[in-house]
């Protein structure tokens, strides 16, 4: 079978009213959906706009717990091969990973902030059969992790990742792999691990069972470590939900907040920031996007500060599905919003407010502060393969995905300078 995809899913979400969380699509059918309504665009103005949503989306993921355990050690990072030095150029070259079986589908899910560590998966026998892999430079090491779509989402300097498995009872459930070896999240029933730091401490969400529609909610928590049980982050108030998406090396956390004491199931999504000594996050105001205050913000990763993101925009009289949507980077430090200058799924982002991800066109791209740079195929040639992004160095010189050749993705690294 060919890798379902979360990313993908995200860029079609929005046609239709935002669900709950986006399903999953495969690549080969979202691109030809994609030409499909690329077609229809020429034909009718009502194509265009839902085009136009098509560019941004973004997928938070987020998970429950009690008890608070002692803090972890600090790991130690290993040593990686340096980056090229000088100005960044925008000149990359892309190169499929090793893998354990070639006949099988494989994606890049995660990697570590210098590049050296890459996470991803590979597909099994049956649909939603996945084997975890992590890589440590050209190394590839499979690991066992029974259950249905597993996958690992971030990996810190020392190699420890972290994600979730639908466990075969007991639904959707965090993990972390310690020495090529997963082991359970502790202090939580179903939920998920989204992020971690160096220090080794986790963040993620949990379910919740609720009265109200959709009759499950999320609440963020934090792990100290991977042997730690989880604890539940303070939330604005009573009727609020939210996911925890973020950690950086100063124990700062974001991730995204909703205030559910209104009617319907689908509020305005905000950015929170959970800042060390805290009794309570801060939630920042809506960013400013072309045409005015967006109505919505999905946060997609967080680094040196920089939370990278989409905003949305709703238009009067219009459905949520023409909303007009922006890549935006947030800095929690200093308070400064910027809309970048590509429209690109929030894929990934790193400490220099960089983004990669894919525009409409399914076409893996880089976005930095000043351009964009449209990564290659294995062939060398830019934008010769659909394909999409989910991690970024952050030096901007390493990035992780998936390339989609002869009917099947490839995990791949391109390395820029």
């Amino acid at each position: 079978m060919r890798i379902d995809e979360d990313r993908v899913a995200d860029l079609l979400r929005r046609l239709d009213d935002e669900p709950t969380r986006p399903p999953r699509v495969d690549l080969g059918v979202a691109i030809r959906e994609a030409r499909r309504r690329r077609r229809n665009r020429r034909v009718t103005a009502a194509g265009a706009a839902a085009l136009g949503v098509l560019a941004v989306a973004v997928l938070p993921v987020a998970l429950h717990g009690s008890e608070r355990a002692a803090p972890a050690p600090a790991a130690t990072p290993s040593a990686s091969t340096p980056s090229p030095t000088g100005p960044f150029l925008g000149e990359c070259r892309a190169t499929l990973l090793p893998v354990p079986n070639s006949d099988r589908g494989t994606e890049v899910t995660g990697g570590d902030p210098d590049g050296r560590w890459l996470v991803g998966r590979q597909s099994g026998q049956s649909p939603m059969d996945y084997r975890l892999l992590i890589w440590d430079q050209e190394q590839v090491r499979e690991v066992e992790l029974p259950g249905r779509d597993a996958q690992l989402y971030d990996v810190n300097r020392a190699g420890l990742a972290v994600g979730s498995v639908m466990a075969m009872r007991g639904g959707l459930q965090p993990r972390a792999v310690h020495d090529g070896v997963a082991v359970p999240l502790l202090g939580i029933d179903r939920g998920a691990a989204r992020a971690i730091n160096d220090a080794g401490r986790i963040v993620g969400w949990r379910f919740e069972e609720s009265a109200r529609e959709p009759f499950v909610e999320e609440r963020p928590v934090v792990w100290d470590s991977y042997q730690a049980r989880a604890v539940d982050l303070p939330l604005p108030g009573p009727e609020w939900t939210g996911s925890a998406i973020g950690i950086d090396e100063g124990g700062t956390i974001v991730g995204r907040v909703a205030d559910m004491s209104q009617p319907g199931p689908y509020q305005p999504q905000r950015l929170a920031v959970w800042r060390p000594g805290a009794s309570r996050p801060e939630v920042l105001p809506q960013p400013r996007v072309p045409g005015g205050v967006a109505s919505t913000f999905w946060p997609g990763s967080f680094a040196g500060g920089w939370v990278t993101g989409s905003a949305a925009r709703n238009l009067p009289g219009k459905p949520r599905s023409a909303a007009k949507s922006y890549p935006v980077r947030i800095n929690v430090r200093t308070g400064e919003v910027d809309v970048l200058p590509a429209a690109v799924t929030t894929g990934a982002g790193n400490g220099r407010g960089w983004m990669a991800g894919v525009p409409s066109s399914l076409i893996p791209t880089l976005v930095t502060d000043k351009t964009s740079v449209t990564l290659p195929g294995p062939d060398g040639r830019a934008g010769s393969a659909h394909g999409w992004v989910r991690s970024l160095s952050d030096d901007g010189r390493v990035l992780g995905g998936q390339l989609y050749l002869n009917k099947r993705g490839h995990a791949v690294r391109w390395t820029c300078r």
